[in-house]
């Protein structure tokens, strides 16, 4: 064998090996970028970014469970304890916009009474699902008559005397000058009256000045063509707080949808009469610990009183102790009622 086949043969041999190396070596794939969620603090506490959007998400809710020993909205119903298991879910989107910020709330409930043998079962409930913009709110939410006045006291039953009502329909336009003065203008749907095109109206202005506040709201029912409005004082100093709160209703010898009622049993169809009051007080022990009382009387001499103590041994942990007395001195009769809640928000 002679130098030239033996130089040829020895790079055959290199050309087979290197083939083989090339046929065998592993690639590395290029890694994915991953996309972290990321915390939004331009609206608040708890929001954080959908992935791939400016939009903002913030999801919350919470868990109950009330023991009770009787209804304080119904005479004679201390027949046993009543337990309630409930839990809330809270879905708030929000994104910036040329507008002001477009904001979405939802708010869905689930009760569980007693349980399965008596008959009742889990009932579910849409408690919000509205859009706001600009001051603007279209939607479900609770009534402005109730709300724009920040409704009643800290008190579990604060409506055992009717101060207007919850969940509705609406279109709502808030104004807030940014220096204490709000004002409101909302038509609510008139669901009692499906023969026209009517709506209900609620109106209202307030003022504060973070140790004071006051604000006036008034109700039409256009189904029974009367209304209400209500008037309500806040004073903050230090670890107290008090309000008092007074309504009038247009015709007190009828009940509409802003001074109605809510009794039940022999009680049931007392309203206010032509007036009603509301009063209470707060006071803040610690961080951990306050307690609250509220009182409440009408021209149809109904009187409610409660008291509790809320008491938040961690934080997103409430246990909370409640007594009412109700008095119809209309019918004569009245009723005592001893509640303890247990609620973990988070």
């Amino acid at each position: 064998m002679n130098i030239k086949s033996l130089l040829l043969g020895s790079a055959a041999a290199l050309a087979v090996v290197s083939g083989a190396q090339a046929a065998d070596a592993i690639v590395a794939a290029e890694p994915e970028p991953m996309e972290y969620v990321r915390v939004c603090d331009a609206f608040g506490t708890g929001y954080f970014y959908i992935p791939g959007t400016e939009t903002c998400l913030k999801v919350g809710g919470r868990v109950r469970f009330d023991v009770q020993a009787a209804d304080s909205y119904s005479p004679n119903s201390d027949n046993g304890w009543n337990t309630r298991s409930r839990a809330e879910l809270y879905l708030d989107s929000a994104s910036d916009t040329e507008y002001g910020a477009l904001k979405t709330q939802i708010i869905a409930r689930w009760d569980f009474d007693g349980d399965y043998n008596d008959g009742q079962h889990t009932t579910t409930k849409l408690i919000a699902a509205n859009i706001t913009l600009a001051g603007f709110l279209v939607g479900l939410a609770d009534s402005q008559y109730s709300s724009f006045t920040n409704y009643a006291g800290d008190i579990i039953n604060d409506d055992v005397v009717y101060y207007g009502p919850f969940e509705t329909n609406q279109i709502t336009y808030n104004y807030d000058g940014g220096n204490g003065f709000k004002a409101v203008i909302s038509l609510e749907d008139d669901s009692t009256d499906d023969d026209d095109y009517m709506v209900d109206v609620v109106g209202g202005i307030g003022y504060s000045t973070g140790t004071f506040g006051f604000t006036v709201v008034g109700g039409y029912d256009q189904s029974v063509e009367e209304g209400a409005v209500k008037a309500r004082l806040d004073g903050t100093f230090g670890a107290f707080s008090a309000f008092v709160m007074g309504g009038w209703n247009s015709d007190g010898d009828k009940l509409n949808k802003y001074a109605g009622s809510n009794f039940g049993g022999a009680a049931s169809g007392i309203g206010w009469g032509d007036w009603a009051v509301w009063g209470g007080l707060g006071y803040s022990f610690s961080d951990t610990l306050a307690a609250n009382l509220q009182l409440a009387y009408t021209d149809s001499e109904v009187f409610a009183a409660a008291a509790n103590v809320k008491w938040n041994p961690v934080p997103g942990l409430l246990i909370q102790p409640e007594v009412t007395y109700t008095n119809w001195d209309s019918i004569d009769e009245d009723q005592w009622n001893g509640m303890v809640r247990f609620q973990r928000t988070f």
